[in-house]
């Protein structure tokens, strides 16, 4: 009797050491076009009080950087761990190859099981790779009030189907990307919570009822996300699933307006990023080392018990996620490729400086097309006069090398490679910066050239809208 009192008490303990070792479940809230428009990174005007309380629970990172400013390179790039430029993804609405791995698929490996909700933008041979996923990338009912119910239903049929399982799921929200939902007798517009009158313009916008009125809707589709977001925490909450739940929250790029999204400035390119797990994170904590979207894939799969892939550029966060007062990166880098207009830039930043290559400066930047027909971008058009940091998108040949004193000069407005005061430094990291192309496989300009679809001055689209181009220039998702 002894014996078999043994035997069960050290299954018992057995059982115990399993449920122990268990690996957490991971939940990404990933918003799409969101900047850093939020009550815990001090905009006061914002209205955002599910993702502060994200923030109060965990660790915020201030200087947290994509590696691209565009949706699918960005995206792509976080899930395999990999630059967008290194496996093929760097030109908008191109998903990744049947080669390429992404966090999904390794995951399994330590029995997960993964989904991906709303926008994916990572190409059928990346959603293939996710267990489950609903109805996809922009499903028609997004614009209708039927929009939060449906995402909730769905966020609950992953967690029914997940079972005991440790489960993996991205949650790609539409908001805050245009075409910001209009009442127009379909429903579905974001609760009117704040006044244009309380947002902050950038200086390069035109402070203007018309973009003062954008920026407002802007803020109110981030107002509607995070609901969204309070919601599906509280389904986690109900269903005990919180304790043993690592929650990310991050945007793919820069707001949608001009000279963020698209662009290499930390308008572009810095993004939110929260991560919250109760009793492994240090709760209300501020990371402010540089951080770059290329160590999310490693950090995940760390956590998961996997080793890091060689392939994959980044290390692991774990380090500074639980102790933030480490160092961060010496360096982080970014590009922009094809978004309706081609572009082949990159980018070195560190903590103080902003190198940024441009190949094509004969031509004004390119801005994407859903901005150059935004109420911002007709305010920048129809204005009498422009302050130079509001015609630097419309101005003609551009310079080569850009360089800016970020700590001084964060909108990097002021361009300092002509400044005998700063040739070294550029010099350092300009060398660094194509080291790094080197290292990761990228292409000169000339290689991949696409024709633009939107006139870069006027914002008129050249050629047709966007539907003609889906079967001829990229993969529909």
């Amino acid at each position: 009797m002894l014996i078999k009192f043994y035997c069960c008490l050290l299954g018992l303990f057995s059982l115990m050491g399993l449920y122990a070792q268990q690996p957490p479940n991971i939940v990404v809230f990933i918003a799409d076009d969101a900047g850093m428009e939020y009550g815990c990174y001090g905009d006061t005007a914002a209205h955002t009080p599910n993702i502060d309380a994200l923030a109060s629970q965990g660790v915020r990172f201030t200087k947290a950087f994509l590696t691209a400013p565009q949706c699918s390179p960005s995206r792509t790039s976080m899930l395999s761990g990999q630059f967008a430029h290194t496996i093929g993804t760097e030109d908008l609405h191109t998903g990744i190859d049947s080669t390429t791995v992404l966090v999904p698929d390794y995951l399994k490996e330590a029995g997960y099981f993964s989904g991906l909700m709303l926008k994916g933008h990572i190409g059928k041979y990346g959603m293939a790779q996710f267990d489950w996923y609903d109805e996809g990338f922009w499903p028609d009912w997004v614009r209708d009030n039927t929009w939060h119910d449906k995402a909730l239903g769905n966020f609950n049929t992953f967690l029914d189907k997940a079972g005991d399982r440790p489960f993996f799921l991205w949650v790609g929200f539409v908001d805050p990307h245009r075409p910001y939902r209009i009442e127009d007798g379909q429903g579905g517009r974001a609760p009117a919570v704040n006044e244009p009158g309380q947002v902050s313009v950038p200086p390069y916008l035109v402070d203007s009822p018309k973009t003062r009125e954008d920026l407002a809707d802007y803020y109110n589709e981030i107002s509607r996300m995070d609901g969204q977001i309070g919601d599906m925490m509280k389904a986690l909450e109900s269903r005990g699933l919180r304790e043993n739940t690592i929650v990310l929250y991050l945007s793919d790029n820069g707001m949608p307006f001009p000279r963020s999204k698209g662009t290499l400035y930390d308008s572009g390119l810095q993004t939110p990023m929260i991560w919250s797990w109760p009793g492994h994170f240090p709760e209300g904590a501020t990371y402010e080392g540089l951080s770059s979207t290329i160590d999310l894939a490693p950090t995940l799969l760390d956590y998961a018990g996997l080793e890091r892939p060689e392939q994959m550029y980044g290390q692991s966060l774990r380090p500074v996620l639980e102790k933030p007062n480490a160092g961060g990166r010496k360096y982080v880098f970014g590009e922009r490729n094809w978004h309706g207009a081609d572009e082949h830039m990159r980018s070195i930043r560190t903590d103080s400086f902003l190198l940024i290559l441009n190949s094509y400066i004969a031509l004004p930047h390119g801005t994407p097309t859903d901005l150059s027909a935004s109420p911002s971008w007709f305010a920048l058009r129809e204005a009498a006069q422009l302050t130079p940091a509001q015609e630097w998108l419309f101005k003609a040949p551009r310079v080569k090398v850009e360089f800016y004193d970020v700590i001084n000069d964060p909108f990097q407005i002021n361009n300092l490679s002509g400044k005998e005061a700063y040739l070294e430094q550029a010099k350092v990291l300009s060398k660094e910066l194509v080291e790094w192309m080197k290292a990761t496989g990228d292409h000169p300009p000339h290689e991949r050239r696409r024709n633009d679809v939107v006139d870069r001055v006027s914002g008129f689209p050249v050629q047709g809208d966007r539907a003609f181009f889906e079967g001829y220039w990229y993969e529909k998702d």
